[in-house]
């Protein structure tokens, strides 16, 4: 009882701060027991600490942006959106929804997928270790594909998107020079088009994670897949596509530790 009546008065001290930090008025200040100077270096701190997390976060962004993210950015999305966690690495998730929002995301209408794909690339930088469960691949063999369902790794995010993702990311996160010259060539080229569609999927191999794209086939597969449908009901999204294997896409799926787990219903 102790512990949780302890934990309750911090979470009220921290609410009462951010209270001060987010009001100007002196008198309001003063009602919290916050003086002015105090809650200046204070919310100076935070927005410095906010503009770090922010640029480790989403660095595509802060390239795009040539790291000019305004001071009056960020303390409007920090207001929307608290670090509450303690940790600045878990902070942000809500970056892209609101870049959405503004000026600058209306200027550069690709900016919040952008950050859509930081926020997904980051995450399984900083996500659990997942391997295949080998042994769960003899369920193939032994059970009908109505019945089966995969689980992919928790690091694997497959999204849909209007712009050329993949591309911009290369173009300005490739070690090769000549490879980054040829990714922005073609993020401006698809970007001139009147209509783009792109499946993005981010996965961690091993310890770093990468992005590629896929095929329309490849994307509405895994995209079953990950809404839950069973590995029967995904197959008959592709059925159609004779160029599609469905065994040449689970070598590449366990070669890239896609996979955690088959399942069966």
């Amino acid at each position: 009882m102790n512990d949780l009546s302890n934990n309750e008065i911090a979470k009220n001290e921290q609410h009462l701060l951010l209270e001060a930090i987010w009001n100007d008025e002196s008198s309001a200040l003063a009602q919290c027991g916050f003086n002015t100077q105090g809650i200046n270096i204070y919310r100076r701190n935070l927005l410095a600490n906010a503009q770090r997390a922010l640029n480790i976060s989403f660095p595509t962004v802060f390239e795009l942006l040539d790291s000019d993210i305004s001071e009056s950015l960020v303390y409007q999305f920090l207001r929307l959106s608290p670090p509450n966690l303690g940790d600045w690495t878990q902070w942000g998730g809500n970056f892209s929804r609101f870049l959405s929002t503004t000026e600058v995301g209306a200027d550069y209408p690709y900016l919040a997928d952008c950050a859509a794909l930081d926020w997904h690339m980051h995450c399984a930088l900083h996500g659990i270790d997942q391997t295949l469960a080998s042994s769960t691949l003899q369920l193939f063999s032994e059970s009908e594909p109505e019945q089966l369902f995969i689980a992919f790794n928790q690091n694997v995010k497959v999204f849909k998107t209007a712009y050329p993702l993949t591309e911009i990311f290369q173009a300005h996160h490739h070690s090769n020079e000549l490879k980054r010259e040829a990714a922005m060539n073609d993020a401006k080229k698809a970007l001139s088009r009147d209509s783009f569609e792109q499946i993005v999927m981010v996965y961690r191999p091993e310890f770093q994670p990468k992005v590629t794209t896929l095929s329309a086939s490849e994307g509405k597969f895994m995209l079953a897949l990950l809404a839950g449908k069973s590995l029967s009901q995904s197959l008959d999204t592709v059925k159609c596509d004779n160029e599609f294997s469905f065994e040449q896409w689970l070598f590449t799926a366990i070669e890239r530790n896609l996979i955690n787990i088959i399942k069966e219903k």
